[in-house]
């Protein structure tokens, strides 16, 4: 059986899925996991065969750090990822995993975090 492309996904939308996932270092897998899905749903989403949900495209986004337009094809994808200050390509794997995470997290659940974060840190300076 042929394999069905959805009729309205822009053909740009999974190379640049692609291509942002390969450059900030992550796997399908990767990408998957930090979106509770399985790894075979986000690989239709790479192909074509099927299109995220607006939330799980909102995560993807936020994963990644740039534009929906962007991830659409709307924009030059070179130009976005050398806009950064800091980016995901240049953290190691824990820290683009720990990144990928907070990007997802509601306002409440990022400040509980950073919360708990500036705790372990005067701790460790404390000791020093």
């Amino acid at each position: 059986m042929p394999k069905r492309k959805c009729s309205n996904v822009n053909q740009s939308f999974g190379k640049n899925l692609v291509k942002y996932r390969k450059l900030c270092g992550f796997t399908q897998q990767d990408i998957a996991d930090i979106l509770n899905l399985n790894r075979t749903t986000y690989t239709k989403y790479e192909t074509g065969v099927s299109e995220p949900s607006f939330e799980i495209l909102k995560k993807i986004v936020a994963i990644y750090g740039v534009d929906v337009n962007a991830i659409l094809g709307q924009e030059n994808f070179e130009k976005n990822l050398h806009d950064f200050v800091m980016p995901m390509y240049n953290l190691t794997d824990s820290e683009r995993e720990l990144v990928g995470i907070y990007r997802m997290l509601s306002d409440e659940e990022k400040q509980e975090l950073m919360n708990k974060a500036r705790e372990i840190k005067n701790i460790k300076n404390n000791n020093f």
